[in-house]
C-alpha cells in the first residue's frame, strides 16, 4: 500500500504502508520539492513451536556450517535459543549428535541444568560444561552457550553458559577420554531432540547458530531485557530459525542459511502463539 499524505498538513502516515523506499513530491508556492521516505519492517515475534516430549522433533540435513571441528582442532561457535519447559532431564534443544557422528549437544540435564557437550566423535570421549540454574520453571527463558574453540583437554573451560542475559556464576565440568577436537561428520542436526531421543517437552523459539564466540555484551543485546531481538544483524550468524514466524508447516525456514528444518511427528497446531 502506498503512503498516505495529508494534503493540508503534509504529514505522512506510514501505518498502512508496506516496507520500501518512497519518493514524495511536495508542491508549494515556492516550487516543487522531492524527498525520499524509507519504511523498514519492524521485528515481531508471534510464534513458537511446541514439542510433546514423546516423539516430536525437527530434522535438518547435514551441512559443514553446523560443524566446528575437523578432528585436529576446534573452532569457535555459539547457540542462542528461547525455551519453556517443566521437564529438564535429558532433553535436547538442538544437537548434532547420534548415529552418523557425535559432535555437540545443547541440552538440559543434570537434572534441569543447561549443558553444552562436545564430543570427539565418540560417546565416551567428551568435554561438558553444565550450569547451576534450574530451568524447569515453566517460564520463558533465554539460553546461550558460547565456545572459544580451544579444543584439547580443557575444552570445557572455553564454554560459557548464559541464562537470561547473565553468565552462570559457577559451573560443573565433566570429561571422559582424551578429547582432541570435534569432527566434521555426516550426522544430521535435530531441534527438540538428540539421537532421535531425549525429546523436548515444551516450547522452543528463536534459535540462532553462530560461527563465533558471542561476547557478553552480544548476549545482553540478544536477550534484550526479555524481548527477543532480531539476530540477522550479527555477521557471525550462520543459521536462524524463527520457529513459526514466516513459516509454513511442516517447514521451519532457515532465515540465514539454506538448511531448513522439517517437523517430524508433529502437526500444524504445534506452531503456537505462546512466545517470550
Amino acid at each position: 500500500m502506498a503512503l498516505s499524505i495529508n494534503s493540508s498538513t503534509g504529514v505522512i502516515d506510514t501505518s498502512a504502508s508496506t516496507a520500501g523506499t518512497y519518493t514524495v513530491i511536495y508542491t508549494t508556492d515556492e516550487g516543487v520539492a522531492t524527498t525520499q521516505v524509507t519504511i523498514e519492517e519492524c521485528f515481531a515475534n508471534a510464534y513458537s513451536v511446541n514439542f510433546d516430549g514423546v516423539n516430536d522433533r525437527m530434522d535438518i540435513s547435514d551441512a559443514d556450517s553446523f560443524s566446528f571441528g575437523n578432528g585436529t582442532s576446534d573452532s569457535a561457535f555459539s547457540i542462542s535459543a528461547w525455551i519453556k519447559t517443566t521437564v529438564g532431564t535429558g532433553r535436547g534443544i538442538i544437537s548434532k549428535w547420534g548415529s552418523g557422528g557425535y559432535e555437540w549437544i545443547f541440552w538440559i540435564a543434570g537434572p534441569n541444568k543447561l549443558r553444552l557437550t562436545l564430543n570427539d566423535n565418540s560417546t565416551s570421549v567428551y568435554q561438558i560444561r553444565a550450569g547451576t540454574t534450574d530451568l524447569n520453571t515453566g517460564n520463558w527463558t533465554h539460553v546461550v552457550a558460547t565456545y572459544d574453540g580451544r579444543g584439547g583437554s580443557t575444552a570445557n573451560q572455553g564454554i560459557k553458559l548464559y541464562i537470561d542475559g547473565e553468565e552462570e556464576s559457577s559451573y560443573t565440568d565433566l570429561s571422559s577420554g582424551t578429547y582432541v577436537a570435534m569432527h566434521n561428520t555426516s550426522r544430521i542436526v535435530q531441534i527438540g531432540s538428540y539421537n532421535n531421543a531425549a525429546f523436548w517437552t515444551g516450547n522452543i523459539d528463536e534459535i540462532g547458530v553462530f560461527n563465533a564466540e558471542l561476547s557478553a555484551s552480544d548476549v545482553t543485546n540478544i536477550y534484550n531485557s526479555g524481548s527477543p531481538a532480531d539476530l540477522s544483524t550479527y555477521t557471525s550468524l550462520v543459521h536462524y530459525y524463527r520457529m513459526g514466524d514466516g513459516d509454513s508447516y511442516p517447514i521451519i525456514t532457515d532465515n540465514e542459511g539454506s538448511s531448513n528444518a522439517v517437523m517430524q511427528n508433529m502437526a500444524s497446531g504445534d506452531i503456537e502463539t505462546d512466545v517470550p
